[in-house]
């Protein structure tokens, strides 16, 4: 802002007129403001206001307006400790009988303890008989198989287990094996069963992982391989099962193949870039890092001169003979290990600089990008990859062996192979494994036994086979707990559910306890004919609050004289004073609003509609729910009878009765009315050019005038600068004329005196 010398020559507080001249032109800037900040809150009213009524229409008119609501039942039992009942509104009213035969229960499979340390331990270790042999699961209507190998632990058998949708879990506490159905019911019910292996299958299976390079497969692509294995058991050769199983199996390899390539060619592209690089990083940290541990003349900085002769004289002959430095002086200690630590974090600090330059060429450079895509593509041979820097090869091959520190082979570049190539290569091995006709063999006990386990086969009737024996014996030390149904007699009729819960014909039976021999449960299901009188009280309570307030918005008292304060005026003013004016202002917003007057009607009006039923003409009065004699109230209901009304709970609860006595009148009255008053609020909120659907006010031409109204106020403010500048320009000029005739006075003064 310019700071402007006035009033020098006039004498005049030029700030002080052009101020009062200012503020006599920015009333107008000033009354535009405050329209905008009322209209601003009659926004924020109509919004607060909007949302009320919206979930009026939405949680309370839409549910009325349907029969539905009004049916609720209710059913009281006579032992809620056996059963725990619920009715809807299909339920049927009447009495009921009712014998808890059962509760349905979840399968469980407890193992006899084993001599296993932690999961990790291998069942091989545990019976060497486990390996190659097969595992069946049926979980529902779900099999599942798996093998088990040399290298399968207890945890990874838990982990089949749970695939195949049981509950698996070793306690290396108790070292038993827990399993069960993750469901109750006979439905859910599990069996385990195991077979082996034949060698034709083992070798015919290890065949074609080995031609697919399954080992080093994703495990998305081991799960593609094993189903299309899966598919290849019982395919046959050359039958369309087979051709799909062979382009999976072929699409997995193909993929596998194409990203080992891939990591490849990034690993030699990124061991160039280092080799390529390394030597640059490092005379960059050779100079960043030589004034550390030298000085400018190429001598050992003195602290380190000192510290490395403390540490020279402190070792023993024993010690320096170990670093190989028992033959050194002092001096020369000093000099080869400062070089020597100076080498160790220069290398440190360029392999950090190199590799860091590396990451982002490979992230970001899209010329390094295509250098990944040709090697990838052409491929490189071992001897282009060992040219390379030692420094690149050893931070990026060496993990090889004694014999040869780098891991280093040719990169088998995707042009050498293709979808085609793969399945021409892959396809003998493949036909071998679909063509075995033996792939396991029957065991003469069960191969779970060494993990604490056995055989255990259930039928649809929850029958359980164990180890092939139809009496069910487990072995030693195990435990097994049979699903089962719940079973009750509802009315003699025989009723059964796979979880703890019966439902049938509306009832919800939720199962506790089992009766005794020839004991029995009653319930009886009945109209609830206080949750419907609860329903609709809410209602008209919800009504009235939301009408109530729309009185008051509409009358409020006037607030004329009252508008928003200014930042001058709110300056003389406490918060609590500018609070109450504020509040005056706000309140009065919506006064004789024409939209809230034209809402608040229209409900009103549809309320106090009648409907016929029956040939008889119905309103809300027939049942009790009317209008005050107080006219002041402005269309509040109440019901009589309300035990919460002090002024209407006397008299007779017509509702009550008429919901007991005449029911389906009441359901179809009111539903009907509410009908009415949602169509009614559906059509105060319906979209149109000055507001949005969904809103009961003129919310887009609020929005409108906001935005004129800041437009105008910009404009003034800009007319406003604009006057401000030219007045003070007509002061300067009055100032400069005065200081004119000021100097030809004193110029005349002076001759005059002369």
């Amino acid at each position: 802002m310019a700071i402007r010398m006035s009033g020098l020559s006039s004498g005049l507080d030029t700030e002080a007129i052009v101020g009062a001249l200012m503020s006599a032109q920015s009333l107008k800037k000033t009354k535009l403001t405050q329209a905008k900040t009322k209209l601003e809150w009659t926004q924020t009213k109509w919004k607060e206001l909007n949302t009320k009524l919206y979930k009026l229409y939405s949680e309370q008119v839409s549910k009325l307006q349907l029969q539905s609501s009004y049916m609720t039942k209710k059913a009281t039992s006579s032992d809620e400790t056996k059963a725990k009942i619920t009715a809807s509104a299909k339920a049927v009213n009447g009495s009921y009988t009712m014998e808890v035969k059962n509760i349905a229960t979840a399968q469980y499979l407890t193992g006899s303890k084993i001599n296993a340390t932690s999961g990790n331990t291998k069942m091989s270790e545990l019976d060497p008989a486990l390996v190659n042999k097969e595992v069946e699961v049926k979980a529902g209507d779900k099999t599942t198989k798996f093998t088990i190998t040399e290298d399968t632990t207890i945890n990874d058998f838990t982990s089949e287990l749970k695939k195949a949708g049981l509950n698996a879990n070793f306690d290396t506490t108790q070292k038993r094996l827990f399993i069960s159905s993750k469901d109750s019911g006979l439905s859910n019910a599990f069996s385990i069963t195991t077979s082996g292996i034949s060698d034709t299958e083992i070798t015919a299976r290890k065949n074609l992982r080995d031609a697919v390079g399954y080992d080093s497969m994703s495990t998305a692509n081991k799960n593609i391989v094993d189903e299309a294995m899966k598919k290849l058991e019982t395919s046959g050769v050359d039958t369309a099962e087979y051709q799909e199983a062979l382009d999976a199996i072929t699409g997995a390899a193909l993929n596998t193949r194409t990203k080992k390539t891939e990591a490849a060619a990034s690993t030699y592209v990124k061991a160039k870039l280092y080799s390529d690089n390394y030597a640059s990083y490092e005379e960059k940290a050779k100079e960043s890092l030589k004034s550390t541990y030298f000085t400018d003349d190429g001598e050992v900085k003195d602290e380190l001169k000192t510290k490395y002769a403390e540490e020279f004289n402190i070792y023993t002959q024993e010690e320096k003979e170990k670093l190989g430095v028992e033959n050194m002086t002092e001096e020369e200690y000093v000099n080869w290990r400062a070089n020597k630590v100076y080498d160790e974090a220069v290398a440190k600090q360029a392999d950090s600089d190199t590799t860091s330059f590396v990451n982002n060429q490979i992230s970001s450079d899209e010329e390094t990008k295509l250098a990944v895509k040709e090697a990838a593509y052409a491929g490189k041979t071992e001897d282009e990859i060992r040219a390379l820097d030692s420094r690149a090869l050893t931070k990026y091959y060496g993990s090889g062996n004694d014999a040869d520190p780098l891991n280093i082979s040719a990169i088998e570049g995707t042009s050498t192979f293709s979808a085609d190539s793969i399945k021409n290569d892959i396809s003998s091995v493949v036909s071998d494994y679909a063509s075995v006709a033996d792939r396991t063999y029957a065991l003469s006990d069960s191969a779970l036994t060494g993990i604490g386990l056995a055989d255990i086969k259930v039928d649809d009737d929850g029958n359980v086979t164990v180890n092939g024996k139809t009496d069910g014996t487990l072995p030693e030390d195990m435990g097994l707990v049979k699903a089962s149904d719940s079973e009750i007699l509802l009315n003699g009729a025989k009723m059964t559910s796979s979880s703890s819960t019966v439902s049938v014909n509306g009832l919800n039976i939720e199962l506790t306890g089992l009766t005794k021999a020839g004991e029995s449960i009653t319930f009886t299901v009945s109209s609830d004919t206080d949750a419907v009188y609860n329903t609709i009280k809410n209602f008209f309570t919800e009504y009235n609050a939301l009408m109530k307030e729309m009185n008051e918005l509409y009358n409020a008292d006037t607030a004329k004289g009252y508008e928003p304060l200014t930042s001058e005026q709110k300056k003389e003013m406490s918060d609590d004073d500018i609070k109450l004016w504020e509040d005056k202002i706000k309140a009065s917003l919506l006064r004789g609003d024409s939209s809230l007057g034209s809402v608040r009607s229209a409900m009103r009006n549809t309320m106090m509609s009648q409907v016929t039923y029956e040939g008889k003409t119905y309103s809300l009065a027939s049942f009790g729910i009317c209008t005050s004699t107080d006219y002041t109230e402005g269309g509040l209901y109440h019901i009589y009878g309300d035990s919460e009304d002090s002024v209407y709970a006397d008299k007779d609860d017509k509702l009550k009765k008429a919901l007991a006595e005449d029911p389906d009148a009441v359901v179809s009255v009111l539903s009907d009315i509410f009908s009415k008053l949602r169509t009614t609020m559906s059509e105060k909120m319906a979209g149109s050019k000055v507001s949005s659907s969904q809103t009961f006010y003129s919310d887009i031409k609020m929005k409108d005038d906001i935005k004129d109204y800041e437009k105008q106020i910009k404009e003034w403010e800009t007319k406003l600068a604009d006057m401000e500048d030219a007045y003070y320009s007509k002061f300067t000029a009055m100032e400069t004329a005065l200081a004119k005739l000021q100097s030809q006075q004193s110029s005349l003064s002076g001759l005059f005196g002369n």
